[in-house]
């Protein structure tokens, strides 16, 4: 015979069923679930040996596995594999060798078990640095390419460079496709006006004085030799207030992807480093009683038009045969690789790149010459966009380097 529970216990049942339902289930009780898929992962830190990477934290790990080689193709193979395990979203994979490139992906860990990897991305470490006293100076460089004339506005575009440069403060600037960029902003002066600019910040740094026969400053166009020329170079020597002599050099190489394109870029890259072994030459000959000039210390900014996931286009594979590093791959820290600093289109929404940044813009060093303590893409962001109004279709690139 079916028994009819008391009323008062089918009360205590039914509300303990709607507390069931509208009661949240606690952690500990809850179910865990497969984390998932890691979001950007950065590289924040670098040495000749290390490189260190960062995530943003994924719910649910309560680990993380850090898988790292020396290609893309060894790092997502499934079997590789994993070189550490760790509890925050941070790592620092050691025991590498300098001045090579290595893949690193990551992926969460629960109970329920692994997340899927993360997109693979790629640094090197560092290939050299120069040990420099703890008194030596180091300098705050900006290079900018601004578009005065194929893009629109420049006069209303040029009040947003000139706020940003006040904000960033750099010791100096190298700005690109700047022909109508023909005032100063506050605070500095022109070491060359003309297509690639180089401005010094006053106080930091003071043009070194012509002498008759001996220009200090002056600029070069590549002849046209496999497609029509870039827009060459600009150099200036100039002084720091540290009484240390530095030549600056600003570049801009052509643009385009063509095969004869490409190698008239690997061709003014040859030249580049020329003009520059031969800059150095001169300026011995006119102000050697400033300094020995053939080992001053040199800084080169520009607009390369070329990056790391290009195939075929060996431009730096050029400038680092003749000893010349982009300072992105030497920097001890790094800011915003993924945003591409090139924005052709003037988006409020950032290019992502996640291998390897493919940065265009750049600033080359000597690595056993130079110290890099941080690369930055200095475009002003919130929330993960771009602030406008925008000053160009590229976003400014910082370095702080020191050299010798």
């Amino acid at each position: 015979m079916l028994r009819v529970p008391h009323a008062r216990s089918a009360v205590a049942v039914i509300v303990a069923i709607a507390l069931a339902l509208v009661l949240p289930v606690s952690p500990a009780s809850a179910a865990a679930a497969v984390p998932a898929k890691p979001g950007l992962v950065n590289y924040v830190g670098a040495s000749t040996t290390s490189l260190t990477v960062d995530w943003a934290d994924i719910p649910g790990a309560t680990s993380y596995y850090v898988y790292a080689g020396t290609s893309h193709a060894q790092v997502t193979r499934p079997e590789h594999p994993v070189n550490q395990k760790v509890t925050t979203s941070k790592a620092t994979v050691t025991g590498l060798k300098p001045g090579v490139a290595y893949f690193i992906q990551v992926r969460g860990v629960s109970s329920a078990g692994m997340g899927p990897r993360s997109s693979p991305v790629a640094h090197e470490t560092i290939t050299a640095q120069a040990t420099l006293p703890s008194t030596w100076p180091s300098y705050h460089a900006v290079s900018w390419n601004v578009c005065s004339n194929v893009c629109s506005g420049f006069s209303s575009r040029k009040t947003v460079i000139d706020r940003r440069i006040a904000e960033l403060a750099p010791d100096i600037v190298g700005l690109q496709e700047a022909s109508k960029y023909t005032a100063a902003p506050s605070g500095y002066r022109f070491a060359y006006n003309g297509q690639n600019d180089i401005l010094i910040r006053n106080g930091r740094f003071a043009p070194v004085a012509a002498k008759s026969g001996g220009a200090t400053s002056g600029a070069a166009v590549f002849p046209s030799t496999y497609a029509p020329a870039g827009k060459g170079m600009s150099w200036a020597a100039v002084r720091h207030s540290s009484s240390a002599y530095l030549l600056v050099v600003d570049t801009h190489l052509v643009v385009g992807t063509s095969a004869s394109l490409v190698r008239q870029r690997e061709y003014e890259a040859g030249k580049l480093a020329d003009a520059i072994s031969a800059t150095l030459t001169k300026l011995n000959k006119t102000h050697r009683s400033l300094t020995d000039w053939t080992k001053a210390p040199v800084i080169v900014m520009g607009d390369f038009n070329t990056h790391k996931s290009r195939t075929g286009d060996k431009t730096m594979a050029v400038l680092e045969q003749r000893g010349w590093h982009d300072a992105y791959d030497q920097a001890r820290v790094l800011s915003l690789q993924h945003y591409n600093t090139a924005n052709p289109t003037m988006s409020l929404t950032p290019f992502v790149s996640v291998t390897w940044g493919d940065h265009i813009d750049k600033v080359l060093v000597r690595p056993s010459r130079s110290v890099v303590f941080r690369w930055a893409n200095a475009g002003k962001t919130a929330n993960g966009k771009w602030i406008g109004p925008l000053g160009s279709d590229h976003h400014p690139l910082s370095v702080r380097v020191g050299l010798r």
